[in-house]
């Protein structure tokens, strides 16, 4: 009997760089236009809600603008035009990724917009126009028309229905996406 050949080390083959997957290795769910649509009519009626829920702080920039001897604009306007730039930048964000998930998402934004206004329904219904609160919002012209309270009052039912719609368009999503996901 011959003894076997002697073991020899093998070298190791030389290092690759890792190859980035191409799109087609990486499955993915295109879902169809009748599940995108709702979707896209949401974000479209959030920004119409927003571009409504600024008008009050439009007029006011156009009367600072239209006087020389203005303070300046309002904080209230102020701050409506921030929430309606943040309803605009969701809108968009929901309408980019239409998904369950952003959808549920936007239902959160819309349920957080709506408590505030809320809140700030409530402050207005039981603030004197000395207030802290009032000065510091300067809020003090709206609130003998009740001007203020009317629409946040408004505000509260569109982003409330907005914020139900939406979650309605997540659960429904969401329920279809696990029944054709589980197994049979």
């Amino acid at each position: 009997m011959t003894a076997p050949p002697p073991l020899q080390p093998q070298s190791a083959p030389p290092a690759q760089p890792p190859v980035a997957p191409t799109p087609a290795a990486l499955p993915g769910v295109e879902h169809d236009w009748l599940k995108r649509w709702p979707v896209y009519q949401l974000g479209m009626w959030v920004i119409a809600v927003a571009v409504v829920s600024v008008i009050p702080a439009l007029l006011d920039v156009l009367q600072h603008a239209r006087q020389a001897d203005s303070a300046g604009i309002s904080r209230w306007a102020l701050a409506l035009l921030l929430a309606a730039g943040l309803q605009i930048a969701y809108a968009v964000y929901l309408m980019q990724l239409p998904d369950w998930g952003t959808a549920w998402v936007m239902s959160l934004v819309m349920l957080v917009l709506a408590t505030v206004y809320a809140a700030l329904l409530g402050a207005l219904m039981l603030a004197r126009p000395q207030s802290q609160f009032i000065q510091f919002l300067e809020l003090g012209d709206e609130l003998p028309g009740h001007q203020a309270t009317i629409w946040c009052l408004m505000m509260v039912i569109l982003s409330a229905l907005l914020a139900y719609f939406a979650g309605r368009v997540s659960f429904r999503w969401r329920r279809a996406y696990w029944r054709w996901a589980r197994p049979s």
